[in-house]
């Protein structure tokens, strides 16, 4: 009984002065995207949603994400990412997904993604606080109703931070 004892005694106190690592994962969208958030078709002649985030509490460092889908009428969309930290980071990585409306089913089907991310030492002076990022998109059906959501999440050391962010949906046309 003494020796069993010993034993745990001595497993414990291993346990405990081991170090253990940990990884973190990227988080996905239903981990960060806010229950209530919810898109709604615009009116026909409204060419943009956006959707900024400075109104809720801002994070350790993150503080605003903003998203905006704009219908440019000769059938592109343009999409802006925004992302802004109060205190400088390591790294910012944003993911965009394109989602086309299907009337049929009533509900979003997700057509396209891209991520894009940004380092300090990418910067002229080593100092990381926001990444806005502005891009086309071509190619999609005309006269369809289209949203974005975007993760934006930002790195420092081995802590990470996100918001998401979703706009309405806008009528793709092609005057």
């Amino acid at each position: 009984m003494k020796k069993f004892r010993n034993a745990l005694i001595g497993a414990a106190f291993l346990c405990a002065i081991m170090p253990q690592m940990a990884y973190a994962n990227m988080p996905s969208w239903e981990e960060i995207a806010s229950d209530n958030q919810e898109s709604h078709i615009l009116l026909e002649g409204e060419l943009k949603s956006e959707n900024v985030t400075d109104n809720t509490a801002r994070g350790i460092r993150l503080s605003t994400a903003i998203l905006s889908i704009e219908n440019e009428e000769d059938g592109t969309l343009h999409i802006i990412v925004n992302t802004l930290t109060h205190k400088d980071v390591d790294r910012i990585y944003q993911t965009v997904f394109l989602d086309m409306w299907d009337e049929d089913k009533e509900t979003w089907n997700q057509i396209g993604d891209w991520t894009f991310d940004k380092t300090k030492e990418e910067t002229e002076d080593g100092k990381l606080s926001s990444n806005k990022v502005s891009f086309l998109v071509n190619g999609c059906e005309p006269n369809r109703y289209y949203r974005a959501r975007a993760m934006h999440l930002v790195q420092w050391g081995d802590d990470m931070e996100g918001k998401a962010t979703e706009t309405d949906g806008v009528l793709l046309t092609n005057k």
